[in-house]
């Protein structure tokens, strides 16, 4: 979107200066700073500068001016000459407009950019005046002071009138001092101004006002000197002084003394007063060195010295560079300004060529470099001739002919006049690097493949995906799928709970989620896994829907948590269809409990009817044989309701209940068997088992309806002629029946689901005359066992026959 200049210095001010920062480093006073005093007020001044491009206000210009007088003042006592100081502001001005028309969107305002130059105009000639102004009173008071240190070359008479410059320069400066070094550990007042000043005290390095900025060799300020601690002095009355500021007498690393200024009539000293002070200060450390020295031709001798000796290091330093420029593993060339020849070159760059450098010296500079990339040499060679340094990669050549790629730094070196005398560039064989830069693209290009996939994949996924970073929190991709769950766009939120909150994550019941609650969260928060909790959210249009989530956490190589993947399907109807067929179910499971809980009455009158019929001696035998077939129908139908109420109990009332008490086990089986000798008259049934303890906590009735129901299960799967076995064994605390019958085995595919309600097993031989039933007899046996804390297992084979085996504690589990 299009943006105006004063929208694009406020939303993009950091990278302005950044930017700023970088092209300012070129200025030699800007190198050795730090990036805060390196900005100094400038971010400030381009948000002045904007807020009144958008309404301008005088205070803001008077602000304008303020930092302005502020940032000339730092430059001044940080080394910056006027032009240097200047160049910042050209600079800075070039980096908005080069920034903002970059954007392809700036938005012309001949208004706003009116209002920008001139603030910017401004803005430089309130620093170029104050700088003028503070320079100017600066050096006239560097002038009186070198004026006195004439008229007083010895110590004694010059600091008197130093400090007397100082009081009529600083107007209101009521006390000045200057305490000079005394050994190592004390500092000496030799001279002041202003009254309760101690000529001749001393205060030990390191303690007081003075001894603290002795120590620490740093400036000091406090405003109100008679309430700090650290101002208390027996050597400076600070009682009645508000304002109280001293510097370090450093000169060549070594600490001659202590300044101190102090007024009484104010407890603030503008940053001018602070910058003059130190100024003089700093030349007061030179003319006290200057007045401890010995006779003017001692000075004189000395300074011969140090010109000899400055010398002497000149040539031990060319001797070192002759020696660095043979030895270094990069190549070093010479080109002279004019004619492009090569008028020295090391060792190192004529190797890269494969000669030697006595065949490359005098040859025009082309010679080493690759046909095809000549064409760029004049190019070259104009920036470099331009500017301090330029810095391009070339396609150079070797002496059998091979090419390889190369990078270049050039200075240019000039004469008194300024015209270019010689280039000086250092040569690198970037062939390497090309080919770790040719790996990284190749990666990068597969890595974004890669990427292309996965998107593809994700947005083509039916179920929703987001994906959260661990170490924000903050919810950062979903596919296209989530939009559809929701019903809106999906949005970058802050955190996976705000995701939870918006769209009304909560439980199938209807709480919300605690924080840090929701899957993903957890996955994020602990590294859990979750698989398939039930959930549910809220779509754009107000419906609630079941959605099945799963989260798990993405690690890297070293096993942190680096980001979390959740997937949302959408189960509402899928739920709704199980809600409704499980309501289905218990309606037919209640309608079964209720019409076989009604039927019992009639069939109890039937069942007395027979009997009494039976018992009847009138009876003729047709009419008998009559009866005799009703009485075992209702024996039968008795049955199947009776099988229909436990299931219904079962499955209604949380299992068949289980009444125990003491009891033999061998006493319910014989009874069982014996029920079934009566039923199956023509069929062998064997019991079998060894010596052993068979007593224990058991519900009779119920295990009476086990061994019934599986004794009769196998005398009707069972050919006529094979025998039925049942055998106890004592296995301690369990006891184990098995039930077996030889003969064809129960089909494979009807094994997973025998014990299921309404299903019955068949095979060739089983008896059709009593095999009525509704397929509840193993599903009820299964039920008692379990009610008993068992469990029963069945095999069945063609070699051993079937088996079924059910394993009985003796007493109850404990409750949990």
């Amino acid at each position: 979107m299009p943006i105006p200049l004063a929208d694009f210095l406020l939303q993009n001010r950091d990278a302005i200066m950044s930017a700023w920062e970088v092209e300012v480093r070129s200025i030699p006073a800007a190198q050795a700073l730090a990036g805060p005093a390196l900005r100094d007020g400038l971010p400030r001044l381009l948000e002045t500068i904007a807020l009144m491009m958008r309404e301008p206000r005088p205070e803001l210009a008077t602000g304008l001016g303020a930092i302005s007088d502020h940032h000339a003042l730092e430059r001044l006592g940080e080394g910056f000459d006027l032009r240097q100081v200047v160049a910042e502001y050209r600079l800075l001005r070039s980096c908005v407009l080069s920034q903002w028309a970059s954007r392809g969107s700036a938005t012309p305002r001949p208004e706003e950019e009116r209002i920008f130059h001139e603030a910017m105009d401004e803005a430089v000639a309130a620093s170029v005046s104050r700088y003028t102004r503070a320079r100017e009173r600066t050096l006239q008071a560097l002038d009186r002071i070198s004026a006195a240190a004439l008229g007083s070359p010895d110590v004694a008479g010059f600091l008197p009138r130093l400090l007397q410059v100082l009081r009529e320069t600083v107007v209101a400066v009521d006390v000045a001092v200057v305490l000079l070094r005394e050994g190592d550990d004390l500092l000496r007042v030799e001279s002041g101004v202003g009254d309760g000043v101690d000529v001749g005290g001393r205060v030990p390095v390191g303690q007081g006002f003075a001894g603290t900025i002795a120590a620490t060799r740093q400036p000091l300020l406090v405003h109100d000197a008679s309430r700090d601690a650290r101002a208390h002095s027996d050597v400076v009355r600070t009682s009645d002084v508000r304002a109280l500021y001293g510097v370090p007498l450093v000169l060549d690393d070594a600490l001659i003394g202590v300044a101190l200024m102090g007024s009484r009539v104010t407890s603030e000293l503008s940053e001018e007063d602070l910058l003059l002070f130190r100024a003089m200060a700093n030349r007061a450390t030179a003319l006290l060195a200057q007045a401890q020295a010995h006779a003017r031709e001692r000075e004189a001798h000395a300074e011969a010295e140090v010109s000899l000796a400055r010398l002497r290091e000149s040539e031990a330093g060319l001797k070192r560079w002759e020696e660095v420029f043979f030895r270094l593993g990069v190549g070093v060339v010479v080109v002279a300004g004019e004619h492009d020849v090569l008028l020295d070159v090391n060792p190192a760059f004529a190797r890269m060529h494969g000669a030697t450098p006595e065949e490359l010296v005098g040859k025009p500079l082309e010679t080493v470099i690759a046909p095809e990339a000549r064409g760029m040499l004049p190019r070259h060679a104009a920036a470099a001739r331009s500017k301090p340094s330029h810095e391009y990669e070339s396609l150079h050549l070797r002496k059998d002919g091979s090419r390889f790629p190369a990078f270049t730094h050039v200075t240019a070196f000039r004469d008194e006049t300024g015209k270019v005398a010689q280039r000086v560039a250092t040569v690198m064989d970037i062939t390497q690097r090309r080919a770790v830069e040719t790996d990284r693209q190749r990666l990068l290009s597969t890595i974004e493949s890669e990427r292309a996939r996965l998107a593809a994949v994700l947005e083509q996924l039916p179920a929703g995906v987001v994906i959260a970073d661990a170490a924000s929190g903050r919810l950062a991709l979903a596919n296209r799928q989530v939009s559809t769950l929701t019903g809106r766009p999906f949005q970058p939120m802050s955190s996976v709970d705000a995701f939870a909150g918006d769209y009304g994550a909560c439980h199938l019941d209807g709480r919300p989620y605690a924080p840090d609650a929701w899957p993903l969260s957890r996955s994020l928060r602990t590294g859990e896994v979750v698989q398939g909790e039930e959930g549910m959210l809220r779509h754009e249009d107000g419906r609630s829907m079941t959605v099945l989530i799963s989260s798990a956490p993405i690690r890297d190589r070293e096993g942190a948590i680096i980001a979390g993947v959740a997937t949302l399907t959408d189960v509402t109807e899928r739920r709704r269809a199980q809600e409704a067929a499980l309501q289905a179910a218990r309606f037919g499971e209640r309608l079964i409990a209720i019409v076989s809980h009604d039927l019992r009455n009639p069939l109890n009158a039937i069942h007395l009817s027979t009997t009494q019929l039976l018992h009847s001696e009138a009876l003729a035998e047709r009419e008998r044989r009559l009866v005799t077939r009703i009485a075992r129908s209702s024996a039968r139908m008795t049955r199947m309701i009776s099988e229909l109420l436990d299931f219904t109990r079962g499955r209604l009332g949380g299992g068949i209940p289980v009444h125990r008490t003491a009891g033999d086990l061998r006493a319910v089986v014989r009874q069982g068997v014996e029920e079934l000798e009566a039923a199956w008259p023509e069929r062998t049934l064997r019991v079998a088992g060894g010596t052993g303890r068979y007593e224990g906590q058991w519900d009779a009735d119920r295990l009476l309806q086990v061994v019934s129901n599986l004794g009769g299960n196998a005398l009707q799967y069972s050919a006529a002629e094979v025998p039925v076995t049942l055998t106890l064994t004592d296995q301690g605390d369990a006891v184990v029946l098995e039930v077996h019958n030889p003969g064809e085995p129960i089909a494979p595919d009807a094994l997973p689901h025998l014990f299921d309600p309404f299903r019955r097993a068949t095979n060739s031989h089983q008896v059709s005359g009593n095999s009525g039933g509704l397929g509840l007899g193993l599903y009820i046996v299964e039920q008692v066992v379990k009610g008993h804390g068992g469990h029963i297992e069945v095999t069945s084979t063609p070699e051993s026959g079937t088996v079924f085996r059910v394993t009985l504690p003796r007493a109850p589990p404990p409750p949990a």
